[in-house]
């Protein structure tokens, strides 16, 4: 684990002696979210060599990114022989919510950003406002007015958008999940399915969404709380 700060350690066992690929193929690890990519390189098939010191640091991409591990023809042809996609990291802290400083959101302050729509979510801040960061971090006032609407952004990407399973503890949301039981405890997350659902079924989603944004605005101490450990990993 790295100390608070740093860039994390990643730190990555490869066992590809069971599939059939030629000893000198080459061996790549990427990490990736949107468009932005950092590659380390493996050596071969034949001889793993995994990346140290500083080399081996998440510096190009969040922590929120994904990972794929490519195999390559040991030749000029760059034939890509194997590769295994969308590859989520354990960390040792997770948080729901990453804060990253961008300068790319124009005149917005913040928004979250769902990546390729697969990816846990960011929340995007605007770099050119001074101290924007020690803000988001620490402002009662801005916790106060954004965090009820991250939340009803988050479940309408998970429920509406990416029809994603409630009961899924172990997955990407379940998290957020939680948060939504914690405050409507009484109240099931609605299950949508791609192409199978109503537009009543899809009313009624976003009615309990509503309906947990505002349980979540009613208790400000509890939702407090709640921010601080979806930004921090607590």
């Amino acid at each position: 684990m790295a100390p608070e700060g740093e860039a994390p350690v990643v730190d990555v066992t490869l066992e590809l002696s069971s599939y059939d690929f030629p000893k000198n193929a080459l061996v790549r690890v990427e990490a990736w979210r949107s468009n932005s990519v950092q590659r380390w390189e493996y050596g071969t098939v034949g001889a793993i060599e995994s990346p140290i010191g500083e080399a081996s640091k998440l510096t190009d991409v969040p922590t929120s990114a994904q990972f794929r591990v490519l195999v390559v023809a040991g030749d000029d042809s760059g034939l890509l022989l194997g590769h295994a996609p969308s590859i989520r990291p354990v960390l040792p802290r997770r948080s729901l919510l990453p804060v990253r400083e961008t300068n790319e959101l124009g005149d917005e302050v913040w928004r979250v950003d769902f990546g390729d729509g697969l990816d846990s979510p960011e929340l995007l801040v605007n770099s050119s406002v001074v101290g924007i960061s020690e803000i988001v971090r620490s402002d009662a006032t801005f916790r106060s007015l954004v965090m009820p609407e991250i939340l009803r952004k988050v479940l309408h990407h998970i429920v509406v958008v990416g029809c994603h399973d409630p009961h899924d503890d172990e997955g990407p949301w379940g998290g957020w999940f939680a948060i939504a039981r914690t405050h409507l405890p009484n109240e099931d997350p609605p299950t949508l399915r791609f192409d199978e659902t109503s537009e009543e079924e899809i009313s009624s989603a976003i009615q309990w969404i509503d309906r947990v944004v505002a349980a979540f605005a009613d208790s400000p101490l509890d939702a407090v709380d709640v921010y601080n450990a979806t930004i921090s990993g607590r």
